[in-house]
């Protein structure tokens, strides 16, 4: 074979896709210059013809080179294990011994030569043969074990033992259509905030919602960020996404008495903090900071209560690298990357480590299990208040190349990579979102840093939104330092990762739901659908073929319908055409295409009056705009979707949007507040008329 041929193949191997068709039905091929940018990101030489030769032996020789897989997922109900083995040992009886969960185990025999053959190799000379043999387990066996093979070497491999569906809270599972609310917490006000939302402003809306009649509250990630960069402020580009962002934590919800008066002079210190529409997370972050270190030197000076022993416990050698990160993050500044080459991965950076850092790791401990602990009394507030599912948190789709996680777990990421989305009608140069993806070719061998990132995010919630959750089976990789239209789609091993995404649902007894907007593969919704995974259905994009609105009738009764997302415009604002005068003055819309989308809105706004009044929903004046929100929640309140999601921002009828794709700090993306407090009458009387539009639409709390 040729170099190119060989490049080509190789790319198959690897899971690169050699073409993908946008939203309109476009075939677009993936170029050679792309395979040989993506492929040499993951680690595979392709300079010359002999290393791409090489380089294809190896991807295509590994599986068949250990008798069996390092982590083997496999149906619970009917588990059936792939075996590798030498060809003049399938005569020979084969024991095999599974340790499971809980200390139990079980054990059997078997022959290869009974089982068929389903493929063969030569390796080094020998002769490997591919057989599969079912084994018989317990039928309450899902979970991770470990199984061995024992002949004459003794192999063994994580065996995950996962449910057919992923887990649906009671209502759902029964049929029944329930309602909720969406929100961003640091858009969250209140009378006490420091002017961030915070877990206890939470805790106050998870009490208004519930006795509303809702059942959910679906939020951004709390993904922890970067301290000494407070501005960066998107929750989708974090530094851990096993950990949470500070910021959220209520310091005065800490004070048991009025005895520190260094935090009683920083609360009277935040009320310009509190008053502005804005987020200023530097000033948030400095006098929270303050705050927290106070609160740790009184800690430091008690006996460790048991509660907190336990959660550091709990959270193992995770909870230790990140609060070291976080120490040397403070000492050296980030990247790590520059970092003294000693610190620049967990093991080697944990010895010798002076008295500062140390006290330093502690208190990031402490911050983390404050951070917990309030998240779980929101999460107990939602319970109380009858809610069905509770918080439903979000699950960002990469993380920061600089941050923790790409530090502690660099063998998972793909450093030379970053997460897009090919060119398309709301972005026509594409996008690169400057976010690491986990390394596909090492899932094939190790999902434990997909499991571990969903226990992170499925703890103190009754639901996980999964951001992108297309790219469970293929993601768009852009080459770092290159266009976006150089990228690549690249394929990730779709049935394990739903395996274990449905195994961790079913242990936490945790509603997923599934973000599958954009270019979606074909069948991939359906194969969702039938993993009990509701996918998201947007207002603005449920169409029909001729452009107009669908009826309620026609939504995805697996589906989480709302008005918008958090990179499209409020209702309020998508009726005023407020996005199209801001892409225009961003520079995203050139005049031609601002008048082309205004006049497109004009025709939007025409289809959904219509498709109001077919769904029998009255129709307010079109000047209206309270009462068609009112109306439109009204319309997708009746919609065969079973889960109705609605923003606090289209109930409080804001205009802009709270994150512009595309920008960073051109516009104030992530910064917005609300305009009205949690407790304000406004908004309360908003949750309470939205209860009684569900209710009148079926939507009722069982």
């Amino acid at each position: 074979m040729s170099w190119t041929e060989i490049v080509d193949r190789l790319a198959g191997v690897a899971g690169l896709e050699p073409w993908y068709y946008d939203i309109a039905g476009v075939k677009h091929e993936t170029t050679l210059e792309s395979k040989v940018l993506v492929l040499s990101a993951l680690g595979f030489d392709v300079s010359s013809i002999a290393a791409a030769r090489s380089s294809l032996a190896r991807l295509e020789e590994e599986p068949w080179r250990r008798a069996l897989a390092p982590f083997i997922v496999t149906r619970a109900q009917s588990p059936a294990i792939d075996l590798f083995l030498p060809a003049e040992s399938a005569h020979r009886v084969h024991h095999w011994l599974v340790d499971l969960d809980g200390g139990r185990a079980a054990a059997g025999d078997f022959r290869p030569d009974a089982l068929p053959v389903l493929g063969v190799r030569e390796i080094d000379g020998l002769r490997i043969e591919h057989r599969r043999f079912g084994i018989s387990l317990p039928s309450s066996a899902s979970g991770y074990h470990r199984i061995t093979i024992l002949d004459e070497i003794s192999t063994d491999a994580v065996l995950a033992l996962v449910p057919d569906t992923s887990y649906l809270p009671p209502p759902l599972a029964s049929g029944q259509r329930i309602w909720g609310t969406a929100e961003h917490l640091y858009t969250l006000r209140s009378d006490t905030d420091w002017g961030v939302g915070d877990f206890s402003t939470l805790a106050r809306v998870c009490a208004s919602v519930g006795k509303a009649g809702g059942s959910a509250i679906s939020l951004n990630p709390f993904h922890a960020l970067f301290p000494d960069r407070p501005e960066d402020a998107s929750p989708y580009s974090p530094s851990s996404r096993l950990f949470l962002n500070p910021l959220y934590i209520d310091i005065e919800a800490e004070l048991t008495m009025r005895d520190n008066p260094e935090i009683d002079e920083l609360t009277r210190s935040t009320p310009h903090l509190r008053a502005t529409g804005i987020v200023d997370y530097t000033g948030v972050w400095h006098a929270k900071q303050a705050a927290l270190m106070a609160l740790f030197a009184r800690f430091k000076q008690q006996p460790e209560p048991p509660e907190f022993t336990e959660f550091v416990a709990n959270q193992g050698e995770a909870l230790e690298h990140f609060a070291l990160f976080s120490a040397l993050a403070e000492q050296h500044g980030v990247p790590w990357e520059n970092w003294p080459r000693d610190l620049r991965r967990p093991d080697t950076a944990a010895r010798g480590l002076d008295a500062r850092v140390k006290d330093r790791s502690a208190y990031h401990r402490y911050v983390q299990f404050l951070a917990d602990r309030q998240l779980r009394k929101a999460a107990q507030e939602a319970e109380a208040g009858g809610m069905d599912v509770g918080l439903i948190r979000d699950l960002a789709m990469g993380i920061n190349p600089d941050g923790a996680d790409a530090w502690m777990n660099q063998d998972a990421y793909v450093s030379g990579l970053r997460c897009g989305a090919p060119p398309d009608d709301f972005q026509p140069r594409g996008q690169e979102w400057g976010v690491l993806p986990l390394n596909p070719i090492r899932l094939r061998s190790n999902l434990e840093p997909f499991a571990q990132l969903l226990r992170a995010n499925m703890r103190h919630a009754g639901g996980l939104r999964i951001d992108h959750v297309i790219g469970l089976q293929r993601q768009f990789f852009v080459p770092l330092g290159a266009e976006a239209k150089i990228g690549c789609y690249v394929r990730f091993p779709l049935d394990d990762l739903l395996g274990v995404l449905a195994l961790e649902s079913t242990r936490n007894r945790c509603l997923v739901v599934g973000e599958d907007l954009g270019t979606v593969p074909e069948g991939f919704r359906q194969r969702i659908h039938d993993m009990d995974i509701p996918g998201c259905a947007v207002l603005y994009f449920e169409r029909t073929p001729d452009g107009r609105f669908k009826p309620p009738s026609d939504y995805r009764r697996k589906s989480a319908a709302t008005v918008s997302t958090h990179d499209l415009i409020p209702f309020a604002g998508f009726w005023e055409k407020r996005d199209i005068a801001l892409r225009r003055s961003l520079g995203i819309y050139s005049e031609s295409e601002a008048k082309k989308a205004d006049a497109q809105r004009d025709v939007d706004r025409s289809h959904l009056l219509e498709a109001l009044a077919q769904a029998g929903i009255a129709v307010p004046a079109e000047s209206d705009t309270p009462a068609l929100v009112r109306a439109v929640h009204a319309f997708l309140a009746s919609s065969a979707a079973q889960l109705f999601l609605a923003k606090l921002d289209d109930l409080l009828g804001e205009l802009e949007q709270l994150n512009v794709p595309g920008t960073t700090f051109e516009a104030p993306n992530w910064r917005r507040k609300l305009s009205a407090k949690v407790d304000d009458p406004v908004l309360l009387e908003a949750l309470e008329q939205l209860g009684r539009i569900c209710a009148a639409q079926g939507r009722k709390r069982p």
